[in-house]
């Protein structure tokens, strides 16, 4: 290989954009696997005849599993290579999606799901820690907004392709679309360079936090903005996690919308307001950080706490030139925190802190959030119908916007801290 042909594989292998593009793509298809379960929800109620309860089970022990391996792969991400991490969890979780649809009966259906979780933490817990060694304090909210608009993107083709697959062919085969890909692409990071950590950092990050458990859990409580940037998304994620499983149903059941027609609406209206909130989101905040005080958190509470006004509407109203339109701007004000949020916890956090950071909390939102909002609502369902427990989940978002506004004034002292003020 020539010097010039050896650079130029260097180029492509370190690029900050290719690293961008491929983990966003792979991220799309991780949301894509979770939420087509939720799209065929009515037909795998109907075909395996289960209660609504064990319905938001499968959701449940998917976060579940989540929730609790998150801890062990975040350490795990601070000490050995991410992009190796990554593309083992990919792998994982696309094999186990085509084994959803193998699955004979609803307790290896049960199985295969909680497998999922094994994938995706594996996945989502060491991504945002190496985009933040690709991209500078200044324009991390940007980048990891393009990645986390992978969510509201592959949600919207999850439910796409559970519905229309889901229609046409049955819920079994909605499974196979979705896993294949990634069985297939999951090599592709391996081609990517591992980013050295805290080269984007600053000359005033402070020095390396060692790796104990106990040393670990008393620097993130160390740092305020952390804790309640955690609480906040756990009250959101309850909420986002319980409705993102239970929306096609209640349009079907509740609105008398086809299976087919209330996933696709809803995906179409949940990807371009979903896409345009997280984009928005992420340059608002980037934006916002010189001028407005702890702006990621500013900007993300406003945005939850409005929402609430367009929410009730959307729930309640008959009409569906009320609820739709309703509906896009609730999506749009819940998706503007996303880029936002995690800067914030990326620049508050040292480099090589940050795996366990997010991974914490990634089991902390998980656990106390989304592992029980499906299921509770299946109960709750059971005895009142859905609008009911609908409309109090949609509510909490405010609650969440609440607490990000109390804590702001936390955000910009931890990343002072850090030395990663923004433009620093």
């Amino acid at each position: 290989m020539t010097d010039v042909a050896a650079h130029d594989a260097r180029s492509w292998r370190e690029s900050p954009r290719v690293a961008l593009a491929a983990l966003t793509g792979l991220n799309c298809l991780n949301y894509l696997d979770r939420y087509v379960a939720a799209a065929t929800l009515p037909l795998i109620l109907h075909d395996l005849g289960i209660s609504d309860a064990d319905a938001g089970l499968l959701q449940s022990a998917f976060i579940i599993t989540y929730s609790l391996v998150s801890p062990g792969v975040g350490w795990l991400g601070d000490r050995l290579r991410r992009m190796r991490l990554a593309a083992a969890g990919v792998l994982v979780w696309s094999v186990a999606t085509v084994a959803s649809g193998l699955a004979p009966t609803y307790t290896l259906l049960l199985l295969a799901r909680a497998v999922i979780g094994v994938g995706e933490a594996s996945y989502a817990v060491v991504t945002p820690s190496i985009l933040s060694d690709r991209y500078a304090a200044d324009r991390r909210a940007r980048a990891l907004g393009i990645f986390y608009a992978a969510i509201p993107a592959g949600t919207a083709l999850g439910y796409v392709v559970g519905g229309l697959v889901g229609a046409s062919l049955g819920w079994r085969a909605a499974f196979f679309v979705a896993g294949g890909p990634g069985i297939v692409l999951a090599f592709v990071l391996l081609a990517l360079a591992e980013p050295r950590r805290g080269a984007l950092d600053g000359p005033a990050a402070p020095a390396p936090t060692p790796l104990g458990l106990g040393d670990s859990l008393r620097a993130l409580g160390s740092r305020p903005s952390y804790v309640v940037n955690t609480v906040a998304q756990v009250v959101y994620t309850f909420a986002m996690g319980g409705l993102a499983t239970w929306m096609p149903t209640y349009f079907v059941r509740e609105r008398g919308i086809g299976l087919a027609t209330a996933a696709s609406t809803f995906g179409v209206i949940l990807v371009v307001a979903g896409f345009a909130g997280t984009l928005i989101g992420g340059r608002l905040g980037d934006a916002l950080a010189k001028r407005v005080r702890g702006a990621h958190f500013t900007l993300s509470g406003v945005s939850l706490v409005v929402s609430i006004l367009f929410t009730v509407p959307a729930v309640l109203s008959q009409n569906p030139f009320v609820f739709w339109p309703a509906m896009f701007v609730t999506l749009l004000l819940l998706f503007i925190n996303i880029g936002p949020l995690n800067a914030a916890m990326a620049n508050a956090l040292p480099a090589d802190l940050r795996s366990r950071g997010f991974a914490l909390t990634t089991m902390a939102i998980h656990l106390f959030g989304d592992a029980a909002s499906p299921w509770l609502i299946g109960v709750a369902s059971s005895h009142v119908g859905l609008t009911i427990p609908v409309l109090v989940t949609g509510c909490l978002l405010a609650v969440a916007g609440l607490v990000l506004l109390a804590g702001r004034g936390t955000l910009d002292r931890d990343v002072i801290g850090t030395g990663q003020r923004a433009g620093a």
